[in-house]
């Protein structure tokens, strides 16, 4: 797809390039970790995004992870500067931490798979009532907390993105540590 790409110029193409973009692949391996917990019974990835605002040139990296107790997000925020028509250069400012997003109950899976054996979970939900209590309590509390925010130091924070293909719903990027694969949000391509 990089060879054919129809925007010979993507960092110029702004009406293309500005907004929401979902994560569909990458072969980054500092993510690698982040998507390995993501794959265990009790975790998932709910999303990982990147949003362009070529205008402030700014981006926002953004994850969120889903447990049974709570919704966990956190992002980081960058301005970049044009290199060429499809490289910027992105400096990394702050990292972010959204207080946790605590559910209503407590939502456990009916059961996992552990090493090839099905488990059933029934037995821990019944016994969660007290434990719900709780989680609602620490709800109340954290409930419009400020977000922790975390100046990202220099030694990590500088780094570069080329984009390869460009089109209004796919972009593939390629970056100083992997390959990504993104679909716009709201695109046809995340309902496959």
């Amino acid at each position: 797809m990089e060879a054919v790409n129809p925007t010979r110029a993507p960092i110029e193409a702004t009406q293309l390039l500005d907004g929401n973009w979902i994560l569909l692949y990458t072969a980054f391996s500092e993510l690698l970790p982040l998507l390995a917990a993501g794959a265990t019974p009790l975790l998932k990835v709910k999303s990982i995004s990147q949003s362009i605002d070529t205008a402030s040139q700014s981006i926002v990296n953004s994850t969120t992870l889903s447990g049974p107790f709570a919704d966990l997000s956190f992002s980081a925020s960058a301005t970049f500067e044009v290199r060429s028509p499809s490289r910027i250069q992105v400096e990394f400012k702050e990292g972010i931490v959204q207080p946790p997003e605590i559910k209503p109950s407590v939502d456990l899976p009916a059961d996992i798979d552990v090493f090839g054996q099905r488990i059933s979970l029934s037995p821990v939900q019944q016994s969660l009532g007290p434990l719900q209590d709780l989680v609602a309590n620490i709800s109340r509390t954290i409930s419009g907390q400020p977000p922790l925010k975390i100046p990202i130091p220099g030694n990590r924070s500088s780094s570069w993105l080329l984009i390869t293909y460009l089109d209004e719903d796919l972009r593939i990027s390629r970056g100083d540590g992997g390959l990504f694969v993104l679909a716009r949000q709201g695109s046809p391509l995340l309902e496959q």
